[in-house]
């Protein structure tokens, strides 16, 4: 069905505040708005049970995005939705379980994959991983991924023993007992970011230093605070919010033009239940790495690693090398690259990579320029090389990239 101007799209976030709920609404807006549906963002907790059919009567939406991270928490009946069409955005449940929902989910392996190539780019000595406080399947999910890629290279993944919904400060205090016992220069992944801040709280409790003793990486991209006071500076996996808001619109204006508008929404998920078919559409996953102290070892505060980092992001797609950068100062380049690993936890050439992706990735979302020119600008040899490191570290092939976060 063709949209009308102005019908809304009502979104239910956990908290409006929060940067990966405006960033989810940003990506709902960019997709609807330019189909001619506005957008309704409503928090859930200004929504109780009892209120929602007022909600719907008064914003008489065509359908619905509810945000599904607290789901289990916050109850909100599927039945209240009646014929309204709906959309379940990052429900906290596992990929493989997310059955009789029309959903958009995260991609926990993929994050699990990003922490342990951020995290195995330094040869430590041991790895290790640290649920969720809620013992969540996503973050069960997430560290199965670390876990099986450690044993991929022989390499065994120690595991806190998580208690569900155990005191913080209790958790804290079992923390720093598990951190005594690792080998110093342990790597450590943090199911989510809050979980990051446990580790850093224990660690310092018992005088381990981050990153010297160990590293770290969690995920969210959370604002650098822990419990509102010490700043952080733990490396944290940013997952691409925005386009998770964007393919939920995509999936709930899908169901529209289907005709899914006359269908009652609870009844037609009692029977994709009872028939055990599949109902997930889209998935979203790590955008990048925001790499901060704690996975760039003790070398980080060396002037010619900083200046060699400067080198990178100003020549990296002018075809700069990791021997022409080495040769640039004193020393053999083995020992050079060795250093610049010690400091920043990944080599020279993972840099030099990372930085050109990054401009792919900006001309690919902000320019019309074909993947050839693109190639050429950004400093890759061909047409292949670039299209085979993109998909194998973004996930999604170029064109996807383009359609998914370019200019609508």
């Amino acid at each position: 069905m063709a949209p009308r101007q102005h019908t809304a799209l009502l979104y239910l976030n956990f908290i409006a505040d929060e940067e990966k709920h405006r960033r989810k609404l940003a990506g709902i807006v960019r997709y609807a708005r330019a189909r001619g549906f506005g957008v309704a963002a409503v928090p859930l907790s200004r929504c109780a049970p009892q209120s929602f059919p007022a909600l719907l009567a008064r914003i008489n939406p065509a359908g619905c995005i509810v945000e599904g991270s607290e789901l289990h928490i916050r109850d909100v009946p599927l039945s209240l939705f009646g014929k309204i069409p709906f959309v379940v955005l990052d429900p906290a449940i596992r990929l493989s379980d997310c059955r009789a929902l029309e959903a958009v989910v995260c991609d926990n392996g993929a994050v699990g994959s990003a922490a342990f190539r951020e995290l195995s780019a330094n040869a430590p000595a041991c790895f290790a991983a640290v649920p969720s406080g809620s013992l969540a399947p996503w973050s069960a999910e997430r560290l199965e991924t670390f876990k099986a890629h450690c044993a991929s290279i022989g390499e065994k993944c120690l595991v806190f023993p998580g208690r569900c919904n155990e005191d913080p400060g209790r958790r804290v205090a079992r923390l720093a007992d598990w951190l005594g016992g690792l080998p110093r220069h342990s790597a450590i992944f943090a199911a989510n970011d809050w979980t990051a801040s446990h580790v850093v709280s224990a660690a310092a409790a018992i005088g381990l230093h981050i990153p010297k003793d160990i590293t770290l990486v969690g995920v969210d991209g959370m604002p650098e605070t822990a419990d509102d006071a010490a700043p952080l500076r733990v490396s944290t996996i940013q997952l691409d919010f925005e386009l998770a808001g964007y393919l939920a619109a995509k999936s709930l204006v899908g169901l529209l033009a289907a005709g899914g508008a006359g269908k009652d929404a609870a009844a037609g998920a009692s029977a994709q239940a009872r028939d055990g078919k599949e109902k997930v559409r889209y998935a979203f996953g790590p955008l990048f790495v925001m790499r901060k102290e704690s996975t760039r070892g003790y070398g980080r505060s060396e002037p010619r690693i900083l200046q060699a980092v400067e080198t990178i992001r100003r020549e990296a797609c002018d075809g700069l090398t990791a021997a022409a950068l080495a040769a640039r100062f004193p020393g053999s380049r083995k020992h050079f690259e060795r250093r610049f690993r010690e400091a920043m936890g990944h080599s020279i050439l993972d840099e030099i990579i990372h930085v050109r992706l990054e401009r792919v990735k900006e001309m690919l979302a902000n320019t019309e320029k074909s993947i050839s020119a693109i190639t050429d600008f950004c400093g890759f040899s061909t047409e292949r090389e670039l299209q085979k490191l993109f998909k194998g570290r973004i996930g999604m092939s170029m064109r996807q990239w383009r359609t998914n976060h370019g200019k609508s």
